[in-house]
């Protein structure tokens, strides 16, 4: 099997959601790649020595964030323990691109030139795009200003320990996109946004309903909120940055 020079691919699942499993098997497998899932720290799994462990006490994070929190330290857990260099880390709503290979690829070819610790943003999480000003031909990687969200994300052990380090000092008290963006700022770790992106996240696009939102608007009007916002950024703040 193909990895695309990874060590491995590990994919963010809750057990029962069988649809979205089957979704990241079928979007990996055009591409002739598998993942590892990881099931552990479901909601009912999460118990108050865990939380206490875990979590600032009294955050206002609800059971779903908390759970998608321990999946992600899990995968960075698994990553320091087998010295990987280069990890792709992906929720289970991903989109893959046409160019998805090409793009992995080049982000890691590209990443040998940045000194570590780093982390490589391959998805448009959040629709956040370098300016067009600032692309240079022929260039894939460029420093981000913030994370570009948790849904798919390339990082070595090095890196995986800065965050787990993070957290255990700080532990947790935000959505974890939000927490690893405050811990990479802190750690000086280096956030690498790939251009263009290879990867949506399928709760922000509207092809699944987002399990961590209170209210997720419908999938309709989730699918027109995303194409409006990156017709925005994408494209029409791109005439003048």
């Amino acid at each position: 099997m193909s990895r695309l020079g990874l060590d491995a691919i590990y994919v963010l699942n809750v057990r029962a959601y069988t649809d979205r499993r089957a979704h990241v098997e079928r979007e990996l497998a055009r591409f002739g790649l598998e993942a590892e899932f990881i099931l552990d720290f479901d909601v009912p799994d999460l118990t108050p020595e865990l939380e206490a462990q875990w979590f600032v006490p009294g955050c206002t994070l609800r059971p779903g964030q908390k759970s998608c929190a321990m999946k992600h330290v899990t995968a960075l857990q698994r990553i320091v323990a087998g010295g990987h260099r280069a990890t792709l880390v992906l929720e289970d709503d991903v989109v893959l691109e046409p160019g998805f290979a090409d793009g992995v690829q080049d982000a890691l070819r590209e990443a040998a030139g940045w000194a570590q610790p780093h982390v490589l943003f391959i998805g448009s999480g959040g629709n956040f795009y370098t300016p067009r000003s600032q692309r240079r031909p022929g260039q894939r990687l460029y420093r981000g200003w913030r994370g570009r969200f948790g849904d798919s994300y390339i990082l070595g052990a090095g890196t995986a320990a800065l965050r787990l380090a993070g957290i255990a000092e700080h532990r947790i008290s935000q959505p974890i996109d939000n927490q690893f963006e405050t811990i990479d700022k802190a750690q000086e770790i280096t956030m690498l946004w790939l251009e263009p992106p290879v990867v949506e996240q399928g709760s922000k696009n509207g092809l699944f309903t987002s399990a961590l939102e209170h209210r997720p608007p419908s999938p309709p009007m989730q699918r027109l909120k995303f194409a409006l916002e990156k017709l925005r950024r994408k494209y029409l703040y791109q005439l003048w940055r």
